[in-house]
């Protein structure tokens, strides 16, 4: 919070000097800097901008240079070409507003980031942007006879899978979270990021379900047998790794091989928790 604190008002800052900057008179000379029309209104679509794609788009700063920067020089050599881009004086002009929309350009940039970070915090806390399939496992007892029902009757296989996240992964998340979250919600907020990441990622047939007591998610795969749970397993682990940073532990079982009933399915599942070979627990330290 401090953080976006600090990016607003760097921006209210630079913008401030960039739209005053022709105010600055040195010695005898008034309007030392005589900026054309165009940098101003430029200046002020690239903050519109960028802060209304952020919550789509997040381009590299880099790019964003390169790209506005383009659009000043297109803009500054053919429609207003009243003045010449380079000699005496006018090299001097050129390079300011150029020095200038860096620094906009610089500012708002790290203001999308920060209010893109403060979106995607609020967003793993509420799980306001998931679909209807991701529910607390109690509120899933229609779904689950259903998909339990369909594979009795057409003898198709079907896997629970559960997942947790390791213990040792907190301190990370702590880390990163620490300013916005307290200590008491590290593993919640972990487990809700793993959420957000499986709806986006799993087929829409599976189930996403929450299991709020024990910090547990429980995956409801139908027509996936014990083979392709497997699979499924070392590529969630791989998926929230690449994602997230964290190793999770998973469980899981099949019907009808292992289990005939889905608490006995989440019975298997719970026995079989494992985690990756190279996964190393860290020890949490009190805060």
């Amino acid at each position: 919070m401090k953080q976006l604190r600090n990016s607003i008002l760097t921006l209210f800052l630079v913008i401030g000097v960039f739209l005053n900057i022709e105010r600055l008179d040195v010695g005898a000379t008034a309007d030392v800097v005589d900026m054309q029309s165009f940098v101003y209104l430029l200046g002020l679509l690239i903050v519109v901008a960028h802060l209304l794609i952020e919550e789509r788009w997040h381009p590299p700063l880099l790019l964003s240079l390169g790209f506005w920067l383009g659009v000043y020089l297109l803009l500054k050599l053919t429609l207003f070409a009243s003045r010449p881009f380079l000699g005496g004086q006018y090299t001097y002009l050129s390079i300011t507003e150029m020095a200038m929309l860096g620094l906009v350009i610089v500012t708002a940039v790290r203001l999308a980031c920060d209010l893109h970070e403060i979106r995607e915090t609020i967003a793993n806390v509420t799980l306001e942007d998931v679909s209807d399939r991701v529910k607390p496992l109690e509120q899933a007892e229609r779904e689950i006879s259903k998909e339990f029902a369909r594979s009795r009757r057409y003898n198709v296989p079907l896997s629970v899978m559960v997942l947790k996240v390791d213990p040792g992964e907190k301190q990370i998340f702590l880390r990163r979270a620490a300013e916005e979250l307290f200590e008491g919600l590290m593993e919640r907020y972990a487990v809700n990021r793993l959420m957000r990441v499986l709806d986006r990622e799993l087929r829409r047939t599976d189930l996403v379900l929450d299991r709020t007591r024990d910090n547990e998610i429980v995956l409801v795969l139908p027509e996936t047998d014990a083979g392709g749970t497997d699979i499924l397993a070392e590529r969630v682990r791989q998926l929230v790794k690449e994602r997230l940073g964290i190793d999770v532990a998973a469980g899981y079982a099949s019907f009808p091989d292992e289990a005939l009933t889905f608490d006995d399915l989440l019975e298997q599942a719970e026995k079989r928790f494992r985690l990756p070979a190279n996964s190393t627990a860290v020890e949490v330290d009190d805060v």
